[in-house]
């Protein structure tokens, strides 16, 4: 939830989808994903069709501070079985 500054380095944490979950009208926007176990909401950018990461199997990324704030994004999203099937590495963007 902190804002990111211009000079500081973005991580980034992809998501796969569970079943049933759509975002396609959302392809490459930003939008509020809804976290129920932190009853709080969170932007994540949607991954287009075409683009790189959407053909290598990401629906959307989360843009992160930190390593310590992706470990604590990813054990949040590991809750949220609902929405996310698969939560990948984080990376530096």
């Amino acid at each position: 939830m902190k804002k990111i500054r211009d000079e500081k380095p973005v991580f980034g944490l992809s998501v796969k989808f569970a079943e049933g979950i759509e975002y396609s009208e959302s392809e490459g926007m930003i939008i509020q994903i809804g976290l129920h176990s932190r009853n709080t909401s969170v932007p994540m950018i949607v991954t287009a069709r075409e683009s790189k990461a959407k053909l290598q199997g990401t629906d959307g990324i989360f843009a992160l501070c930190s390593e310590k704030c992706g470990v604590k994004m990813r054990d949040t999203l590991t809750k949220e079985l609902s929405t996310f099937r698969e939560i990948k590495d984080i990376s530096l963007q």
